[in-house]
């Protein structure tokens, strides 16, 4: 017969291996919007400006990564992704073209780090295209400073475009061609009018962009990225427009 305080001891012991069993599943159950621990902290933001295109949703490893779909011309902001295996793939989220894929990518993404995903090209002419970056590959700005690049992002495909800071074309910001992503310059913290034109006509200032009074702060990083077409009227939803979006 088995005694009282040994069928204790067994009870006792049994529920100790079910706690330890099914803490993991409680734990991992509980993250919620966290990164998991198969992303290991890696975050993506992205970019619809594909002018045609209309929605799409982003899919790694061939599982659809964030909350919801990415229209024309947002940003995302940055979420966690839920595993870093390849393929990445932009697909469209519209009913009427819900089998297409526009992007498939087999870069290999690092773990720990922040990265932009810029959809551009036109869908009408099979030139749907993508600019990947990793957005904080970059050391920390010095006391005082903060750090901006620039992504052109915008059509037709051979423009090139310049950037003045503060009315001055003294700047690396020249000639940038389309999908080319500059380096991050290193400019003192404070409020900034940034302008663009077209290299080819450097003092008309192109309209309908959001990067003047931009306020640069101390130790952050910025991008500013342009989209649409160039030319198109103001009006069109198709127009060419900038923005600045925060890295770090």
């Amino acid at each position: 017969m088995i005694s009282k305080s040994n069928k204790g001891i067994t009870f006792i012991l049994a529920l100790f291996i079910t706690v330890v069993l099914i803490m993991p599943f409680v734990s991992s159950c509980g993250k919620g919007g966290a990164a998991s621990s198969v992303g290991l902290n890696t975050q993506m933001q992205v970019f619809n400006l594909g002018p045609d295109i209309q929605s799409v949703y982003l899919y790694v490893n061939y599982l659809k990564q964030g909350s919801s779909s990415y229209a024309y011309p947002n940003a995302s902001g940055y979420f966690y992704l839920s595993t870093l295996d390849t393929p990445m793939q932009v697909r469209s989220a519209a009913i009427t073209t819900a089998t297409i894929n526009f992007i498939n990518l087999d870069t290999v993404l690092k773990a720990g780090h922040k990265y932009s995903l810029f959809i551009t090209g036109l869908y009408a002419n099979k030139s749907v295209t993508s600019i990947l970056t990793q957005d904080d590959a970059i050391a920390t700005p010095a006391e005082g400073y903060g750090k901006i690049r620039f992504v052109n992002a915008s059509l037709p495909i051979n423009n090139q475009l310049n950037i003045t800071v503060n009315g001055t074309l003294d700047t690396p910001f020249i000639g940038v061609k389309y999908k080319a992503v500059t380096h991050y310059i290193q400019i003192p913290a404070g409020n900034y009018n940034f302008q663009l034109s077209q290299t080819s006509t450097p003092t008309v200032y192109l309209p309908n962009t959001n990067v003047q009074s931009i306020t640069i702060q101390d130790s952050r990083l910025y991008t500013i990225y342009t989209y649409g077409i160039i030319g198109r009227a103001t009006t069109d939803t198709s127009a060419f427009g900038a923005a600045v979006v925060t890295n770090r």
